[in-house]
């Protein structure tokens, strides 16, 4: 039927008659679809963008808001995953990664990453003084494929010079500025990257049919990817049993703010056979022209289970012990807490490997660490493949209306 020179069609959402001119300006589609902004969904949408696909990322706050802005910044090959004098997979699967993201941060890998702020080429592995630790961080530098080198006394840096009464391995590793990382992420790809808070439209066997966008639009792909982290559990919630497929692993990390000009990056290795530093700090440089040390590692950890100020004491009495040089008077502490989010495994351990999960037209990922990022990346290509999916529309259709996320802020430039 015709009426005022237009042709009629219902809607299957909503049963309405509405213009067939109206409904397709309604109706927006991809080849694939990443929900999340951080840097498992950014570096995916570089690779399927360069492989040809229509894909479009979707971030309902900021770039790399959640896990990713809340990382120290290291890409690891894993040697502190062998110091417990073992090999595992995460520090198998992980002893490539440097080298990887070096290429890329030269404009020679898989995602052109120049630009990108790199805060230190080196990362040290502190055994302190006990001969335990030391055998551990030994133990360690003989198992990975990056091994470490003792640091010879002419080349101990700035922050330790005349402090040490042991050794000191220099490691492969680099730490990255996270907000410049995310900016030449999200740069690259700036047009097919938004900030929308969508609704999820699925079927009853958890296919999801349609994005609805805030202004009414329906959002529809072949392939909708879930980077999210710990956010994928809307989807999850909506899909299936979140407990099926998705553990959470929490952390009450630690700020310090001061006035120290000596940057330090290290991990400090217990006495007992941990896999998990006793201590790891990066070190930032905040807007306000302070210093801000990030400590992770087994403080994070069993800080998750304590009360903020109880941990700030704790922290204060360990930095006090380790660094007897350093004036923490006038260091303002600082905690948060924050989850990391997972693949589920059987006995609720950190996962190996990147993870990704199938089901419908949903696939689910996790990178598990910032420095495997490469790798899921990778292991959606593959799966995209094992699927048989192809380029199939105008990769350079952009959508309009929509704005771009910008990038979150780092905790110490909230303070």
């Amino acid at each position: 039927m015709k009426t005022r020179g237009y042709q009629w069609a219902t809607d299957v959402t909503y049963t309405a008659r509405v213009p067939i001119y109206f409904v397709n300006c309604m109706q927006l589609s991809q080849d694939i679809v990443i929900l999340g902004g951080g840097i498992a969904g950014l570096w995916l949408l570089h690779r399927l963008r360069a492989a040809g696909f229509a894909a479009v990322l979707i971030e309902k706050s900021a770039l790399g808001d959640g896990q990713t802005i809340a990382s120290q910044g290291m890409i690891h090959g894993g040697l502190k995953y062998a110091l417990g004098g073992t090999l595992t997979g995460a520090s198998e699967a992980i002893a490539g990664m440097p080298a990887h993201w070096q290429r890329c941060l030269h404009g020679e890998g898989d995602v052109d990453l120049r630009g990108t702020r790199l805060l230190s080429d080196t990362y040290y592995l502190w055994p302190r003084s006990s001969v335990r630790s030391r055998m551990t961080a030994f133990l360690g530098s003989k198992l990975v494929s990056s091994k470490a080198r003792a640091v010879a006394d002419a080349d101990v840096p700035d922050f330790f010079r005349g402090h040490l009464n042991g050794p000191l391995y220099r490691l492969h590793d680099i730490v990255l500025d996270v907000p410049s990382l995310l900016h030449t992420l999200g740069e690259g790809c700036r047009p097919w990257i938004y900030r929308a808070d969508c609704r999820l439209e699925h079927d009853a066997n958890g296919n999801v049919s349609a994005l609805v966008l805030p202004d009414g639009r329906r959002l529809s792909a072949g392939l909708f990817i879930c980077t999210s982290g710990n956010g994928n559990a809307v989807w999850l919630d909506t899909l299936q049993p979140i407990a099926a497929t998705m553990q959470q692993r929490p952390l009450q990390m630690v700020v310090v703010k001061h006035r120290m000009t000596a940057p330090i990056y290290v991990h400090c290795v217990a006495d007992n056979f941990s896999a998990t530093p006793e201590l790891t700090i990066t070190s930032h440089p905040c807007r306000d022209g302070s210093t801000a040390w990030y400590l992770g590692g087994e403080l994070a950890e069993r800080g998750a289970t304590m009360q903020p100020a109880e941990l700030i004491d704790a922290t204060r009495r360990k930095l006090a012990a380790m660094f007897p040089w350093c004036d923490f008077t006038n260091a303002h502490f600082h905690s948060f807490f924050i989850n990391r989010a997972d693949a589920r495994q059987s006995d609720g351990k950190r996962p190996d490997r990147d993870s990704v999960v199938s089901q419908g037209n949903v696939l689910y990922c996790w990178p598990t660490k910032l420095t495997l990022a490469p790798a899921l990346a990778q292991s959606v290509i593959s799966a995209i493949a094992a699927r048989g999916l192809q380029p199939a529309g105008d990769n350079s259709v952009t959508i309009d209306g929509l704005p771009y996320p910008g990038v979150a802020e780092t905790v110490w430039d909230t303070l």
